[in-house]
């Protein structure tokens, strides 16, 4: 049985892709294909959720062992452990810092053997979302410490005021 999900983003509403996999296939082969033709740094940590019609996260797989029982790695997890009709859903979560995700859902289920090697990616369309936010930290505005911020309020670059400069919190020390 060959699989299709769609994959959609809430960033980017053009965004589509379609991987075509075996039922028998992992979700490590899964989250592999989806890196690869995205271009995503494979060395992030992801995972998959199985979700409902309400996008709610139920099971996850892991990218890697957590070390709880009941967890379920990608690696050792066959598509068909969860997955047998059209219209089911899942999670992908690329971007654990942000909690960005995309959303898939089976649109297509055949009954054949392919003749192609998968898995593959069938459709992609649109801007591909960014694997993880970037802030620009070589901007002056994030170089800029607090105690920048508090001379520059108060009027004083590398000197202490005179009034703080015998200022010593020593205990016993009368101020």
């Amino acid at each position: 049985m060959i699989y299709t999900f769609r994959f959609i983003s809430d960033e980017e509403e053009s965004f589509i892709m379609d991987v075509n996999i075996n039922h028998d296939q992992t979700f490590l082969q899964l989250h592999q294909i989806i890196q690869e033709r995205l271009g995503f740094d494979p060395g992030q940590l992801t995972s998959f959720f199985v979700s409902n019609e309400s996008w709610e996260k139920l099971e996850e797989i892991t990218l890697l062992d957590m070390g709880t029982e009941q967890a379920h790695i990608m690696e050792n997890t066959p598509i068909e452990m969860f997955y047998h009709q059209k219209n089911e859903r899942l999670l992908y979560v690329f971007d654990y810092l942000a909690e960005r995700l995309l959303f898939g859902s089976i649109v297509r289920l055949i009954d054949a053997e392919s003749p192609i090697p998968l898995p593959t990616v069938s459709k992609l369309e649109g801007i591909t979302p960014e694997q993880s936010l970037h802030c620009d930290f070589e901007d002056d505005e994030f170089l800029m410490s607090d105690h920048d911020e508090d001379s520059e309020a108060f009027g004083y670059e590398d000197e202490l005021p005179e009034d703080l400069e015998d200022f010593n919190p020593e205990p016993g020390n009368d101020y």
